[in-house]
């Protein structure tokens, strides 16, 4: 009893509050009460509408400081534990982040742009607009699909954290942090969903724009971009760029901001796609998530060294996708449908060769 810590103690108050609150939205026919937590036991045939229920035993919860689990293990439980104290990093921190992440975007945009205008201010200028600019717009479009998502959902989350990297593509990326636990399989495939789904339609109409802006503005020095190999979303509708020439900033922008779709769109860990798979399908994620790992490592030995690296990552990251609150909760029409979208996405956005 002593080596419990005491911020995750269960008072008699707490208690008093739990009991209440599940027992006035959730039919149950027993209780179990030790220092740290309460189990409620119950019956799927005495809740017919057990999903609402939870969600609203849920928003109640959360905020104050506890956290409800739903369980099947020969028995169906709800679990209230008190949810121990976090301290956020300041939004100072993102804001940080995002001017690094604007800076490099705009430095290595400047280096593309030598090869179309010459000056050091407008290389710098044409590094913010056709580099910078639509790059750090995919991406944030992307996080803040996912910010919006999980707000619908009353789960709190970070504004986004750029990752600034000056050399070669001018970023890792960006994520957000989830600052409470996902509430059922529905939220789950829907905020991971919302992020690709967002950032792969903005970048459709800048891929019109950054190939007609190709076409028209002519190269004044031979200095290339990373070669690049085009994913099945350009043949698709019909753009066919040329890579014998330098690439305008624009296009390897665009194109960085669609591999970052396909990236987080892979069904394996807190990846987006990790997010999808569980949410879709449960426990049995984690089959998709080691064959994912296991065609990386394939990929990373025979065409491509680069996936080597990732499987990695991923692996560290951890394999098994923790469930939400509620993992017991039915799947809608709609949100299958989402998740074949997500799928078509990753075909049309991945290139198993990315750079040549």
């Amino acid at each position: 009893m002593d080596s419990v810590p005491e911020k995750i103690r269960m008072q008699n108050e707490d208690l008093q509050y739990v009991v209440n609150l599940v027992k006035s939205n959730v039919i149950t026919y027993d209780i179990q009460v030790n220092p740290v937590s309460l189990t409620f036991f119950f019956l799927m045939s005495d809740n017919p509408n057990f999903t609402e229920s939870f969600d609203t035993i849920r928003k109640e919860l959360v905020p104050r400081g506890f956290i409800p689990f739903v369980r099947e293990n020969g028995e169906s439980t709800i679990t209230v534990t008190r949810n121990p104290y976090k301290k956020f990093t300041a939004n100072k921190v993102n804001l940080i982040l995002f001017a690094l992440t604007l800076a490099s975007t705009i430095y290595v945009g400047s280096l593309y742009s030598k090869a179309f205008v010459a000056g050091e201010l407008s290389q710098i200028l044409y590094g913010f607009a056709f580099f910078s600019a639509p790059l750090m717009l995919i991406l944030g479009l992307h996080e803040l699909g996912h910010y919006f998502t999980a707000r619908k959902y009353h789960v709190r989350a970070s504004f986004p954290f750029f990752i600034p990297f000056p050399v070669e593509i001018g970023t890792f990326g960006a994520f957000i942090s989830l600052r409470d636990p996902i509430p059922n399989k529905k939220a789950m495939t829907e905020i991971g969903a919302a992020g690709p789904i967002v950032g792969f339609l903005t970048s459709l109409p800048l891929l019109f724009v950054a190939d007609y802006l190709n076409s028209v503005i002519k190269p004044i020095a031979n200095i290339q971009a990373i070669p690049i190999t085009f994913p099945l979303i350009y043949q698709l509708l019909g753009i066919h760029i040329s890579t014998a020439q330098p690439l305008f900033p624009m296009v390897f922008a665009v194109w960085v901001g669609i591999f970052a779709t396909a990236m987080n769109l892979l069904p394996v860990s807190q990846l987006d796609g990790g997010h999808i798979a569980r949410g879709l399908l449960g426990n049995k994620s984690s089959y998709v998530g080691y064959a994912m790992v296991a065609f990386l490592l394939i990929a990373g030995f025979e065409v491509y060294s680069g996936w080597i690296f990732l499987a990695f990552f991923v692996m560290f990251m951890g394999l098994h996708h923790p469930p939400a609150l509620d993992d017991y909760s039915k799947i809608s029409m709609f949100d299958i449908l989402i998740g074949v979208f997500a799928l078509l996405m990753f075909i049309l956005s991945f290139t198993l060769v990315p750079i040549v």
